[in-house]
This record gives structure tokens, C-alpha cells and sequence, in this order.
């Protein structure tokens, strides 16, 4: 569904903040993007979105060549939510929020109510639609940039550190919502974070450092690296870190299993 094929990009022209990163991904996955800052991973969902070009290299997204000439068509198949929701708050109210893409869609009238009622109940909004951004927390605006994706029903939605201005509660509930989207709804999900703890709900995982791309595979083998981890200086939460010596001293399968399920509900 993504194909990134030796992708470069530069900011001034000199410094490489993406070098020949090359990987694809597949319709329906849930796949984290970690490293440590100016690894290089938000710049790379800046890419996958459009809002920056490769310098060389290519974005290919369900056969189309991300350009120019196509990007209306790829900013329908794909979305993001970034980590600071004031950045993404268009509109006056939740309501006008969820409805700006819509509108731009050309929906119809009736058509756009449902979608707005039925996006904004999915993240638990529907009581908020006329709220202004100012009378909402960190979590809610995150909640609302989430809506609002959803409502413009695209394949793929990019989330960019999008967890990191909420408390541990808003952490615990935006990953469940994250989670429901994509067992529920068939969605691709990219998450881009630095936590390894939230890394672990995907089934693939993108290694970032200095602006390659150094290693991919199931978080489980990932975290089993430790040399990997140490280089790129992200370090195992104390319970995955748990489990992972729990793995290596070949417990029971039951009690390895039990604290691997354990550290998703954290």
C-alpha cells in the first residue's frame, strides 16, 4: 500500500534529515516509526503526507506516485494528526472542526450531519460539537484531531507524537482509540513516537536514526535488541524490560504471555 524507495531530503540543501530510506507497508497495518529526537521520523510523516518533497527518491501510496499532480488525490487517502492539536484547529467550535474537510469535500448537507455525529460519538465528542478550542483539554483537541480525520475517511491516518501533551489517563485513552480505529475500522496506522511502551501496540515497528532507517520488524524482536535500543539511546520501560528477561530465562509461555498483555493495558 506504501512503497518508500531510497527517499532522501534536506532542508538547506546540505544536511541529509532523511538519507535513502527505503521500506513498505501494508494495507491494514498498525506499524510505530521510534527514535530519539532529530532521528528523522517526523519529517518522514511530513513526507508520507505531502507537506514535504523528497529530494530524491520516490512515495508511491496504492499505485500513485506522490507529486505535485497527485497530491489532492494522496491527501485523500491520507491523514495525520500531529502532536500539538492547536496546530490543527480550524474551526470555532468542535462541530465547524469536524465539518471543515467535509466541506471542502463538497458533502451534502444531511450526509455531512452524520458524519459529524457519528466521528465525533466514535472518539466520545458528540456531547462537545459546540465547544470552542479554548474550552477543551489537551485530550480533547486531540480527541476532536482524530474526528476529524476519521470524518474525511481516509485509508491511512499518520499519528505524530500525538500522545505526548497528555497525561497518563489521556495517554491510556487516545491508545484505545487508536486501537479500536484500527481493528475496527480496517485503517492503516503509522505511529511515530519515541515511547517504547506505546511502540509495542503495533505489529511492525521502523527503527529511525540520524535519518536512516536501521531496522524493522514485530516489536518483540525489536526490543530484544539491546544494542539497537542503547545506540539510539531508547531505553525499555522497567515492565517491558521485565518481560523481555522473562523471555530470555524461558519462563512458562502463559507467564510471558500474561505480562506482554499486561504491558498493552498499561
Amino acid at each position: 500500500m506504501i512503497h518508500v524507495k531510497n527517499m532522501t531530503f534536506s532542508y538547506n540543501g546540505q544536511d541529509e534529515a532523511i538519507k535513502n530510506v527505503s521500506f513498505s507497508i501494508k494495507k491494514g497495518s498498525f506499524v510505530s516509526i521510534v527514535g530519539h529526537n532529530g532521528s528523522g521520523k517526523s519529517t518522514l510523516a511530513k513526507l508520507l503526507v505531502g507537506l514535504l518533497k523528497p529530494t530524491s527518491g520516490s512515495i508511491v501510496i496504492d499505485d500513485i506516485l506522490l507529486n505535485d499532480e497527485h497530491l489532492i488525490d494522496i491527501r485523500k487517502k491520507v491523514g495525520i494528526v500531529f502532536q500539538n492539536p492547536d496546530n490543527q484547529f480550524v474551526g470555532v467550535t468542535v462541530r465547524h472542526d469536524i465539518a471543515f474537510g467535509l466541506e471542502n469535500q463538497q458533502i451534502e448537507a444531511q450526509e455531512m450531519e452524520e458524519k459529524i455525529l457519528y466521528y465525533a460519538d466514535l472518539v466520545g465528542m458528540r456531547n462537545f460539537l459546540k465547544k470552542e478550542p479554548h474550552q477543551l483539554s489537551g485530550g480533547q483537541k486531540q480527541r476532536v484531531a482524530i474526528s476529524s480525520a476519521l470524518a474525511m475517511e481516509q485509508d491511512i491516518i499518520i499519528f505524530d507524537e500525538a500522545t505526548s501533551m497528555l497525561d497518563p489517563k489521556g495517554v491510556k485513552d487516545m491508545m484505545e482509540i487508536i486501537s479500536k480505529i484500527h481493528s475496527q475500522y480496517d485503517k492503516t496506522i503509522l505511529m511515530i513516537t519515541h515511547d517504547l511502551r506505546l511502540a509495542a501496540y503495533a505489529d511492525h515497528m521502523l527503527v529511525m536514526k540520524d535519518g536512516m532507517l536501521i531496522k524493522e520488524g514485530h516489536p518483540e524482536v525489536i526490543y530484544q535488541d539491546e544494542t539497537l535500543l542503547a545506540s539510539t539511546q531508547l531505553l525499555l520501560p522497567f515492565e517491558l524490560e521485565v518481560y523481555e528477561k522473562a523471555k530470555k530465562r524461558k519462563f512458562k509461555n502463559e507467564i510471558v504471555e500474561a505480562l506482554w498483555a499486561f504491558n498493552l493495558k498499561k
